[in-house]
């Protein structure tokens, strides 16, 4: 009967064990804090078919795990001079254009092949400021401003055992509401991303 007891307290001992390694395990700690830079397309898809805009995108975040399925972020984006050429019987000037995107909201992180992979979804609000230049002489630049939100998805595999480095590809959709207008752009970014503690 003692034996059956001290057979029956070593096996709890080993299952409470086991439990302990693996939760430790499992609560490493993962880098809080994430500085990506982007680039990649950018696409007006809210302007009438004739009239859409591609351009060049580029783009700086900052992203904080409050929690291990959360992340806080913002940052700030571009596409660079989206109109190109305006060209006439007169001939051809540059319109010297710019979107700026300051994006900021939540994005929720699902790791994946044991935190080596991460898949990505989220959105937030948005203001876009977008800045026409100066074609001609004596002409000021022209400037406006808006508030909106913003989509994000996306996909990031680890460079390195420690997690630091990683690569991935992110699509996202813009939606701002300037006075008579009304802004819609997609991109799609190649990323890397610094982790930290």
């Amino acid at each position: 009967m003692w034996l059956k007891r001290s057979r029956a307290g070593l096996s709890s001992v080993r299952l409470l064990t086991t439990l302990i390694v693996a939760m430790c395990a499992a609560g490493q700690p993962i880098p809080r804090d994430r500085l990506t830079f982007s680039g990649g397309w950018s696409r007006d898809i809210g302007g009438v078919s004739f009239d859409r805009r591609s351009a060049t995108a580029l783009g700086l975040s900052y992203g904080r795990r409050v929690w291990k399925y959360a992340e806080a972020e913002a940052g700030v984006f571009t596409a660079l001079d989206p109109t190109g050429d305006l060209c006439s019987a007169r001939g051809c000037v540059d319109a010297n254009d710019n979107f700026l995107w300051i994006p900021f909201g939540v994005r929720f992180v699902a790791p994946l092949a044991g935190g080596r992979m991460e898949i990505s979804a989220g959105g937030g609000g948005l203001f876009e400021r977008y800045r026409l230049g100066t074609p001609f002489s004596g002409v000021n630049p022209f400037v406006r401003r808006a508030w909106g939100g913003y989509f994000v998805g996306g996909a990031a595999v680890a460079l390195d055992r420690g997690r630091h480095i990683w690569l991935g590809a992110v699509p996202r959709w813009f939606l701002a509401n300037p006075p008579y207008d009304r802004d819609r752009w997609f991109l799609i970014t190649g990323e890397l991303s610094v982790r930290f503690k």
